[in-house]
């Protein structure tokens, strides 16, 4: 094998008034056991502290500024083409690495020249950085699509992308350019999976708004019509996981509807799949329910 160190790994920061937990993100890269890296800090017209915090670092963190606030999907392109390392990784400014995450990946990536893209397990955190659960991938390496089509489980902050001309971010997407990508990836090429937990993943209360379960839908069901589109072998090949992932689109418009209280239009998106699986069958009848049924169910789940 190849001597890890030569491998340059450029991290992309996309950062938007993000100055809460931006240090101890930065402060996890350096940590890193792998240390030949780069940070792409690619600032979306922050207002706060933020460009001060990035700034107080080496030159190694590669600061660039935006004219103006951007779209996700515009903002993580315009980073995507400022990389210099023969691999990429991400981290948001409020999520961190575990010490090993960059060298565990580029030894999976070097010794499976197949895989285009590595994926890990993790922690969830809270607002005070504690561990509040733990995710485990599901999936084994190797063809992964029909899997990530009925539970799509890439975290973007474990994710580790071999660099070339298939890594572009849609402009269109507002929430979920990482889901467009990794979906494309893994319906044509092999994916390395380690189920470790090697990234912490902040989730923040009350940061589900509806425009987001909105977009949601729309993003998704976007994605899942060019792949299909463009390589209609696929649906064939996975004629079931193609239609749980439509059905997850409809309960993505479905919880959407609810949310904005139209009751009757959550109920009518979800009786087209209430015959799918027991669970879509529960879901709708879980919408001909009063709404505080609904939304306690969600949170116990």
């Amino acid at each position: 094998m190849q001597n890890n160190n030569t491998h340059l790994v450029s991290v992309i920061m996309n950062c938007y008034n993000g100055e809460e937990y931006l240090r101890e993100a930065i402060d996890s890269i350096y940590a890193q056991t792998y240390q030949n890296w780069e940070i792409i800090f690619w600032d979306n017209a922050s207002t706060d502290n933020s460009a001060s915090i990035a700034k107080s670092y080496d030159e190694r963190v590669r600061y660039h500024l935006a004219s103006e606030t951007t779209s996700l999907g515009e903002a993580r392109d315009f980073a995507l083409n400022r990389v210099g390392g023969e691999y990429i990784a991400f981290l948001d400014t409020d999520d961190c690495y575990l010490p090993d995450k960059l060298e565990l990946q580029i030894k999976q990536m070097l010794s499976n020249s197949d895989y285009q893209m590595s994926y890990t397990g993790g922690f969830i955190i809270d607002e005070n950085s504690k561990i509040t659960k733990q995710f485990t991938p599901q999936c084994y390496s190797g063809d992964i699509f029909s899997q990530q089509l009925r539970r799509y489980e890439i975290n973007m902050q474990s994710v580790m992308l071999r660099n070339n001309q298939e890594i572009v971010f849609d402009r269109n997407l507002e929430f979920s350019p990482d889901y467009h990508l990794f979906m494309n990836i893994c319906s044509k090429h092999k994916v390395g999976v380690i189920k470790q937990p090697l990234v912490k993943y902040r989730r923040l209360k009350d940061s589900l708004t509806d425009e987001k379960i909105s977009r949601w839908a729309i993003e998704m069901k976007y994605t899942l019509d060019k792949i299909f589109t463009e390589n209609p072998v696929l649906k064939q090949k996975n004629e079931k996981s193609y239609k749980l992932a439509y059905a997850k689109v409809a309960y993505y418009r479905a919880r959407y509807f609810i949310q904005i209280r139209k009751k009757s239009s959550a109920i009518k998106v979800l009786s087209k799949y209430k015959t799918i699986n027991v669970t879509y069958f529960a879901l709708f009848l879980l919408a001909c329910l009063p709404y505080f049924i609904w939304k306690i169910t969600h949170k116990l789940k």
